[in-house]
């Protein structure tokens, strides 16, 4: 996420139940299908694309692959701690998120500012990054490297929390769908 998409983040989205469930749902597994998510849903097919066409749109929700750095040769990733001229927090934070090597920058509470997340093959290539790159970056007062050595978890399903005052309720077949006389 961009400097600029932190700020439009401060205008919360409204998701209604079914979409909260979808996004758990896609969280679980990115390539289901509409009519998969249909079904699970409860909903039909057209309100399923519907809804996922608005949180695509929105940018609500984004479907990428996901790798282990070391599974594809990438030996160095590293979580980078910066203390940065508070005046300047805004224009660091998106500098530092223009180099191809960063995947992650978060303002950050605490004793750094930023954090910031760099994949890079070689220990060369992280020394190069810091002293050459982050270190042309007017702003930066002091930075902590920590060297990942070994991944134990990591996952982007961690589920939405629901909105102040509203009961999650699970979506049920919609009029006409999924219940015959007989049930």
């Amino acid at each position: 996420m961009t400097v600029q998409a932190a700020d439009a983040a401060q205008v919360r989205h409204h998701l209604d139940p079914i979409e909260r469930e979808m996004v758990e749902l896609l969280q679980e597994d990115g390539r289901m299908t509409i009519t998969a998510l249909a079904k699970a849903l409860h909903v039909t097919e057209v309100t399923a694309r519907r809804k996922l066409r608005r949180l695509m749109r929105d940018e609500i929700i984004r479907v990428v692959a996901t790798v282990d750095p070391f599974d594809v040769g990438y030996e160095s990733p590293v979580i980078i701690g910066l203390k940065v001229q508070r005046t300047m927090l805004d224009e660091v934070a998106r500098k530092v998120s223009e180099l191809p090597q960063v995947r992650y920058v978060g303002a950050s509470t605490g004793r750094v500012d930023l954090i910031v997340e760099v994949v890079v093959r070689t220990n060369q290539d992280l020394a190069e990054f810091l002293m050459n790159d982050l270190g042309r970056i007017e702003g930066i007062v002091d930075s902590e490297t920590n060297l990942i050595v070994r991944i134990y978890k990591q996952t982007w399903h961690w589920g939405i929390r629901e909105e102040e005052g509203r009961k999650r309720k699970k979506p049920g077949p919609r009029r006409g769908q999924g219940r015959t006389a007989a049930a």
